[in-house]
């Protein structure tokens, strides 16, 4: 069977060129613009904010906390497409799984959160569809937690649109996983695709999806002032057009609610491509900067503590010195006592009498009055010790360049 890619739906000066899109004023409830919002599409990632959903719900009720630490299984670890490149056996925070799966739209990432909260994906999926129907999404099933293409998994614009507002609504903080830029996790990075992050004032999440069948879809959300608005875009033939379609969508929608008393549909048509054209890059290159920048200090940190390194063992290098005639003077110390009892024996043996005992106390006592290196060598002796407690210290800063290691 010839498989074909979906076409968008021809546009016209007042729509846009999408399968499907609906605009939300949240800060009023009012939905100001929908195109097709019924038509069913496969969802793709953006099932990552249901699962995510799922996921916070669970640890507000007690039963998971984001410092819940995840080993990644075998499943988790074999998951294709986009991934947050996760390692089989290693172990990470829960909330790090959900910000892998907002920026890396990782599907590795969203298996082993499945596995944790559910306690296998087939009862997350579960949780997920019981989740989708307490909130009204009468026209959307969900067979996995991350979006691959799956038998019978379909959503539309109407539920995407109650799915994100009712998550924003409840979970506000969850904009710190979608606004993220790129993250760095077994030395890969992966940056988030939503294209108005830094390219649309006031962009801050929320989240990107692909697959074959349905195109490029994106949900996003835009606050300026105290106007949030809410847009789902599904069914662009390229990311070119998904980034422009939203882009000018959310600004039509903020001249419409400015006043004026004109539609969304109106401020479409009466919009250049300069007023909604982005630069598809930029976000990009914006996490790319930042991460040498990140990658530059950590490299000086490395430098410094090599440096300090080498001066210490500059300066630990008399130390051994001393060290080694610490050695030697206390094997005179040693010898000292052995000569004086030589030197008492023979001249016990000359003598063999009183005279002959006297001469030999006299022999020692010069012995040992020739012999002050045992004193000096006590002294010395302190001192080395005292010199190497000195030098131990700096021993001890192995572990700032360790931690420099891993932060490089």
């Amino acid at each position: 069977m010839l498989l074909t890619a979906p076409m968008a739906h021809a546009s016209t000066h007042e729509t846009l060129d999408v399968r499907s899109a609906m605009l939300l004023d949240m800060s009023t409830g009012r939905i100001i613009y929908e195109q097709n919002a019924d038509e069913p599409i496969p969802p793709a990632s953006l099932t990552k904010v249901l699962s995510m959903f799922v996921t916070l719900d669970q640890v507000r009720a007690g039963k998971a906390s984001l410092k819940d630490t995840v080993k990644v299984s075998r499943r988790a670890f074999s998951t294709g497409g986009s991934r947050m490149f996760l390692k089989q056996g290693e172990t990470l925070t829960l909330d790090d799984l959900l910000e892998g799966m907002a920026v890396s739209s990782g599907n590795d990432a969203s298996v082993a959160t499945a596995e944790h909260i559910g306690g296998n994906v087939d009862n997350f999926v579960q949780m997920m569809n019981a989740k989708a129907r307490a909130l009204g999404m009468k026209n959307s099933v969900f067979r996995n937690p991350h979006g691959l293409p799956a038998a019978g998994q379909h959503t539309t614009a109407r539920d995407m649109l109650a799915l994100s507002r009712a998550y924003l609504a409840q979970y506000p903080e969850a904009l710190r996983y979608h606004s993220t830029r790129f993250i760095k996790h077994n030395k890969v990075i992966t940056t988030n695709k939503n294209p108005l992050l830094g390219n649309c004032e006031g962009a801050d999440g929320l989240k990107t999806g692909w697959v074959f069948a349905s195109g490029y879809n994106l949900i996003s959300t835009v606050k300026r002032g105290k106007t949030r608005l809410l847009a789902v875009v599904l069914g662009a033939e390229t990311t070119q057009a998904r980034a422009q379609e939203v882009n000018r969508l959310v600004e039509a929608g903020f001249r419409s609610v400015a006043g004026g008393g004109k539609s969304v549909s109106t401020l479409l048509a009466d919009m250049k491509p300069a007023d909604y054209a982005l630069n598809l890059h930029k976000t990009n290159s914006e996490a790319y900067a930042e991460l040498r920048k990140t990658s530059k200090a950590a490299k000086s940190r490395k430098t410094s503590v090599a440096a300090a390194k080498t001066s210490e063992d500059a300066k630990a290098a008399p130390v051994q010195k001393k060290s080694k005639k610490k050695k030697a003077t206390a094997t005179a110390e040693k010898a000292a006592p052995k000569a004086s009892k030589a030197i008492a024996s023979k001249a016990s043996a000359t003598s063999g009498s009183k005279a002959g005992a006297q001469a030999a106390r006299k022999a020692v006592a010069k012995a040992e009055d020739q012999e002050p290196a045992p004193k000096a060598a006590r002294k010395k002796t302190s001192s080395t010790k005292s010199t190497a407690d000195k030098t131990s210290t700096p021993g001890k800063k192995a572990t700032p360049r360790e931690v420099a290691d891993k932060q490089g």
